[in-house]
């Protein structure tokens, strides 16, 4: 991702291919009521499978990450079928947060400034995942109910143990509240979220350079070079198998800084590891009972980079193959980064909400190599944006396409300020393709957001949800 400026202009127009969408034609993205997609018949028989499939596994063998309370919520969960016809489900409160339309950009670099976006509407949707014979296309996974987290850590030597019970979990674990991104992921898409024990990264120690003349040669020559790719036998991945045995190791290409030891990952590298990991079903220990899982989701703190020149990016996703993978690590509230170079960071004592080095200080004093224990109210940042990625990221895998019509979680964004500032719900356009596909049952959904956003201590997304619940409440 690129930076921009801290001071931004009022003066920005859209990019000059796209034209932004009329309040008619944001009113009619919304699609028909009641729908009349010849789809409808073969989504009511696909998601009444899916609902017997998951109480059947609840009860089998009850949720690793839940407590009973849960497990009940789960067993007894109904699908709320007909909520796909009521219009007024999709129509937020006056003046809410998600009725106002895609703002316009207010630099250079934002999002529609840069990119002539489609958007997708409602029936773009239906016609994305069903055939013309009205049966779910492969793309939708239409069986699949799981969604699986894989926690990818750093390991300070190769991992000793490759056979019998492997136990590491998440007592390495430095990124945002596990159980919460769990809890709140679960709530969001009305699906079970279990987390497979954390797969190891390892990273090879430099090969002796005889002389310090020639390792500072060394150094600078490759400190200079910020798109140089590391072999790919610098960095060894272990995966986590169903046995609690670890995989044999496979190569991931990154890069490193020899000056400070700091490392990106080549996010499509990984991607095709973790295509093979779910082809294989090495991951499920869950795979004598009937569910089948809707995509593995692999979240970690290590950097990750897309090309040469990328500063970061946050991560990539491989739709047809539901397989993704991203990286919290940009989005701790104390990182300030250079414009330019990838490895040039710190943490600042305090927060501004800006994640860049000011335009005129771009060697900054006072910033420490390693982040130190943070606030509880910055912990809440910190979990607040890394929850809107997680969710954001996972409705591409449920194939929603950004939102160019209303002011959405599924907005695109160009940089980490505009980022921050995208909300944590869905439009009503986006929440009928949620609930077409998933059947959840819109007012309960409120209910339990509102609840999640609590115990993360959300306050302004807590109240708004609460008024979603209440005002749906009272019209039905």
């Amino acid at each position: 991702m690129p930076k921009i400026k801290k001071k931004t202009s009022q003066g920005i127009s859209f990019h000059r291919h796209f034209q932004p969408p009329t309040a008619l034609q944001r009113k009619k993205a919304m699609g028909s009521f009641p729908c009349q997609s010849e789809a409808k018949i073969s989504r009511e028989k696909m998601l009444q499978r899916c609902q017997q499939q998951r109480r059947s596994s609840v009860q089998e063998e009850g949720l690793e990450t839940q407590n009973k309370n849960d497990q009940e919520c789960f067993i007894n969960h109904g699908l709320a079928l007909s909520d796909l016809d009521d219009e007024r489900l999709f129509i937020p409160t006056a003046r809410s947060e998600t009725s106002f339309a895609t703002p316009k950009p207010k630099d250079e670099l934002d999002w529609l400034a840069q990119v002539p976006e489609e958007g997708q509407t409602y029936e773009d949707y239906i016609s994305f995942l069903v055939s013309r014979r009205g049966r779910m296309k492969p793309i939708a996974n239409a069986e699949g109910l799981d969604i699986l987290l894989l926690p990818i850590i750093r390991s300070e030597a190769e991992p000793l143990k490759r056979k019998g019970n492997y136990s590491h979990h998440l007592q390495d674990w430095e990124g945002p509240s596990m159980e919460h991104l769990v809890q709140y992921t679960q709530v969001f898409f009305d699906r079970q979220v279990r987390v497979l024990p954390a797969a190891q990264l390892s990273v090879s120690q430099p090969e002796d350079v005889t002389s310090s003349a020639k390792k500072r040669k060394t150094q600078l020559r490759e400190s200079n070079k910020p798109g140089a790719f590391a072999s790919k036998s610098k960095f060894k991945l272990y995966l986590p198998q169903r046995d609690g045995a670890l995989t044999a190791p496979v190569p991931i290409a990154g890069r490193e800084d020899p000056t400070s030891d700091r490392i990106q990952l080549k996010v499509d590298s990984l991607l095709d590891e973790l295509s093979s990991y779910r082809l294989s079903g090495k991951h499920d220990s869950h795979n004598n009972n009937n569910t089948k899982e809707f995509c593995i989701m692999a979240i970690t703190m290590i950097d990750l980079f897309d090309g040469p020149s990328d500063l970061f990016c946050a991560g990539m996703a491989f739709g047809g193959d539901k397989v993704a993978v991203f990286s919290f690590k940009r989005y701790h509230p104390l990182i300030k980064m250079h414009p330019l170079y990838w490895h040039n960071y710190g943490y600042a004592k305090t927060f501004d909400g800006y994640s860049y080095y000011e335009d005129d200080d771009q060697d900054p004093k006072g910033l420490s190599s390693h982040p130190s224990k943070i606030s509880k109210e910055l912990a809440i940042e910190f979990l607040r944006r890394s929850s809107k990625l997680l969710t954001h990221e996972l409705g591409h895998l449920y194939g929603f396409d950004h939102c160019i019509h209303n002011r959405c979680l599924m907005m695109g964004t160009g940089h980490l300020v505009e980022d921050f500032r995208a909300p944590s719900n869905l439009c009503g356009i986006c929440l009928r393709k949620l609930q077409f596909r998933t059947g959840c049952d819109i007012v309960e959904r409120y209910k339990k957001l509102s609840d999640a956003f609590r115990k993360m201590g959300f306050v302004k997304e807590e109240v708004w949800t609460l008024k979603q619940h209440k005002h749906l409440k009272r019209i039905r």
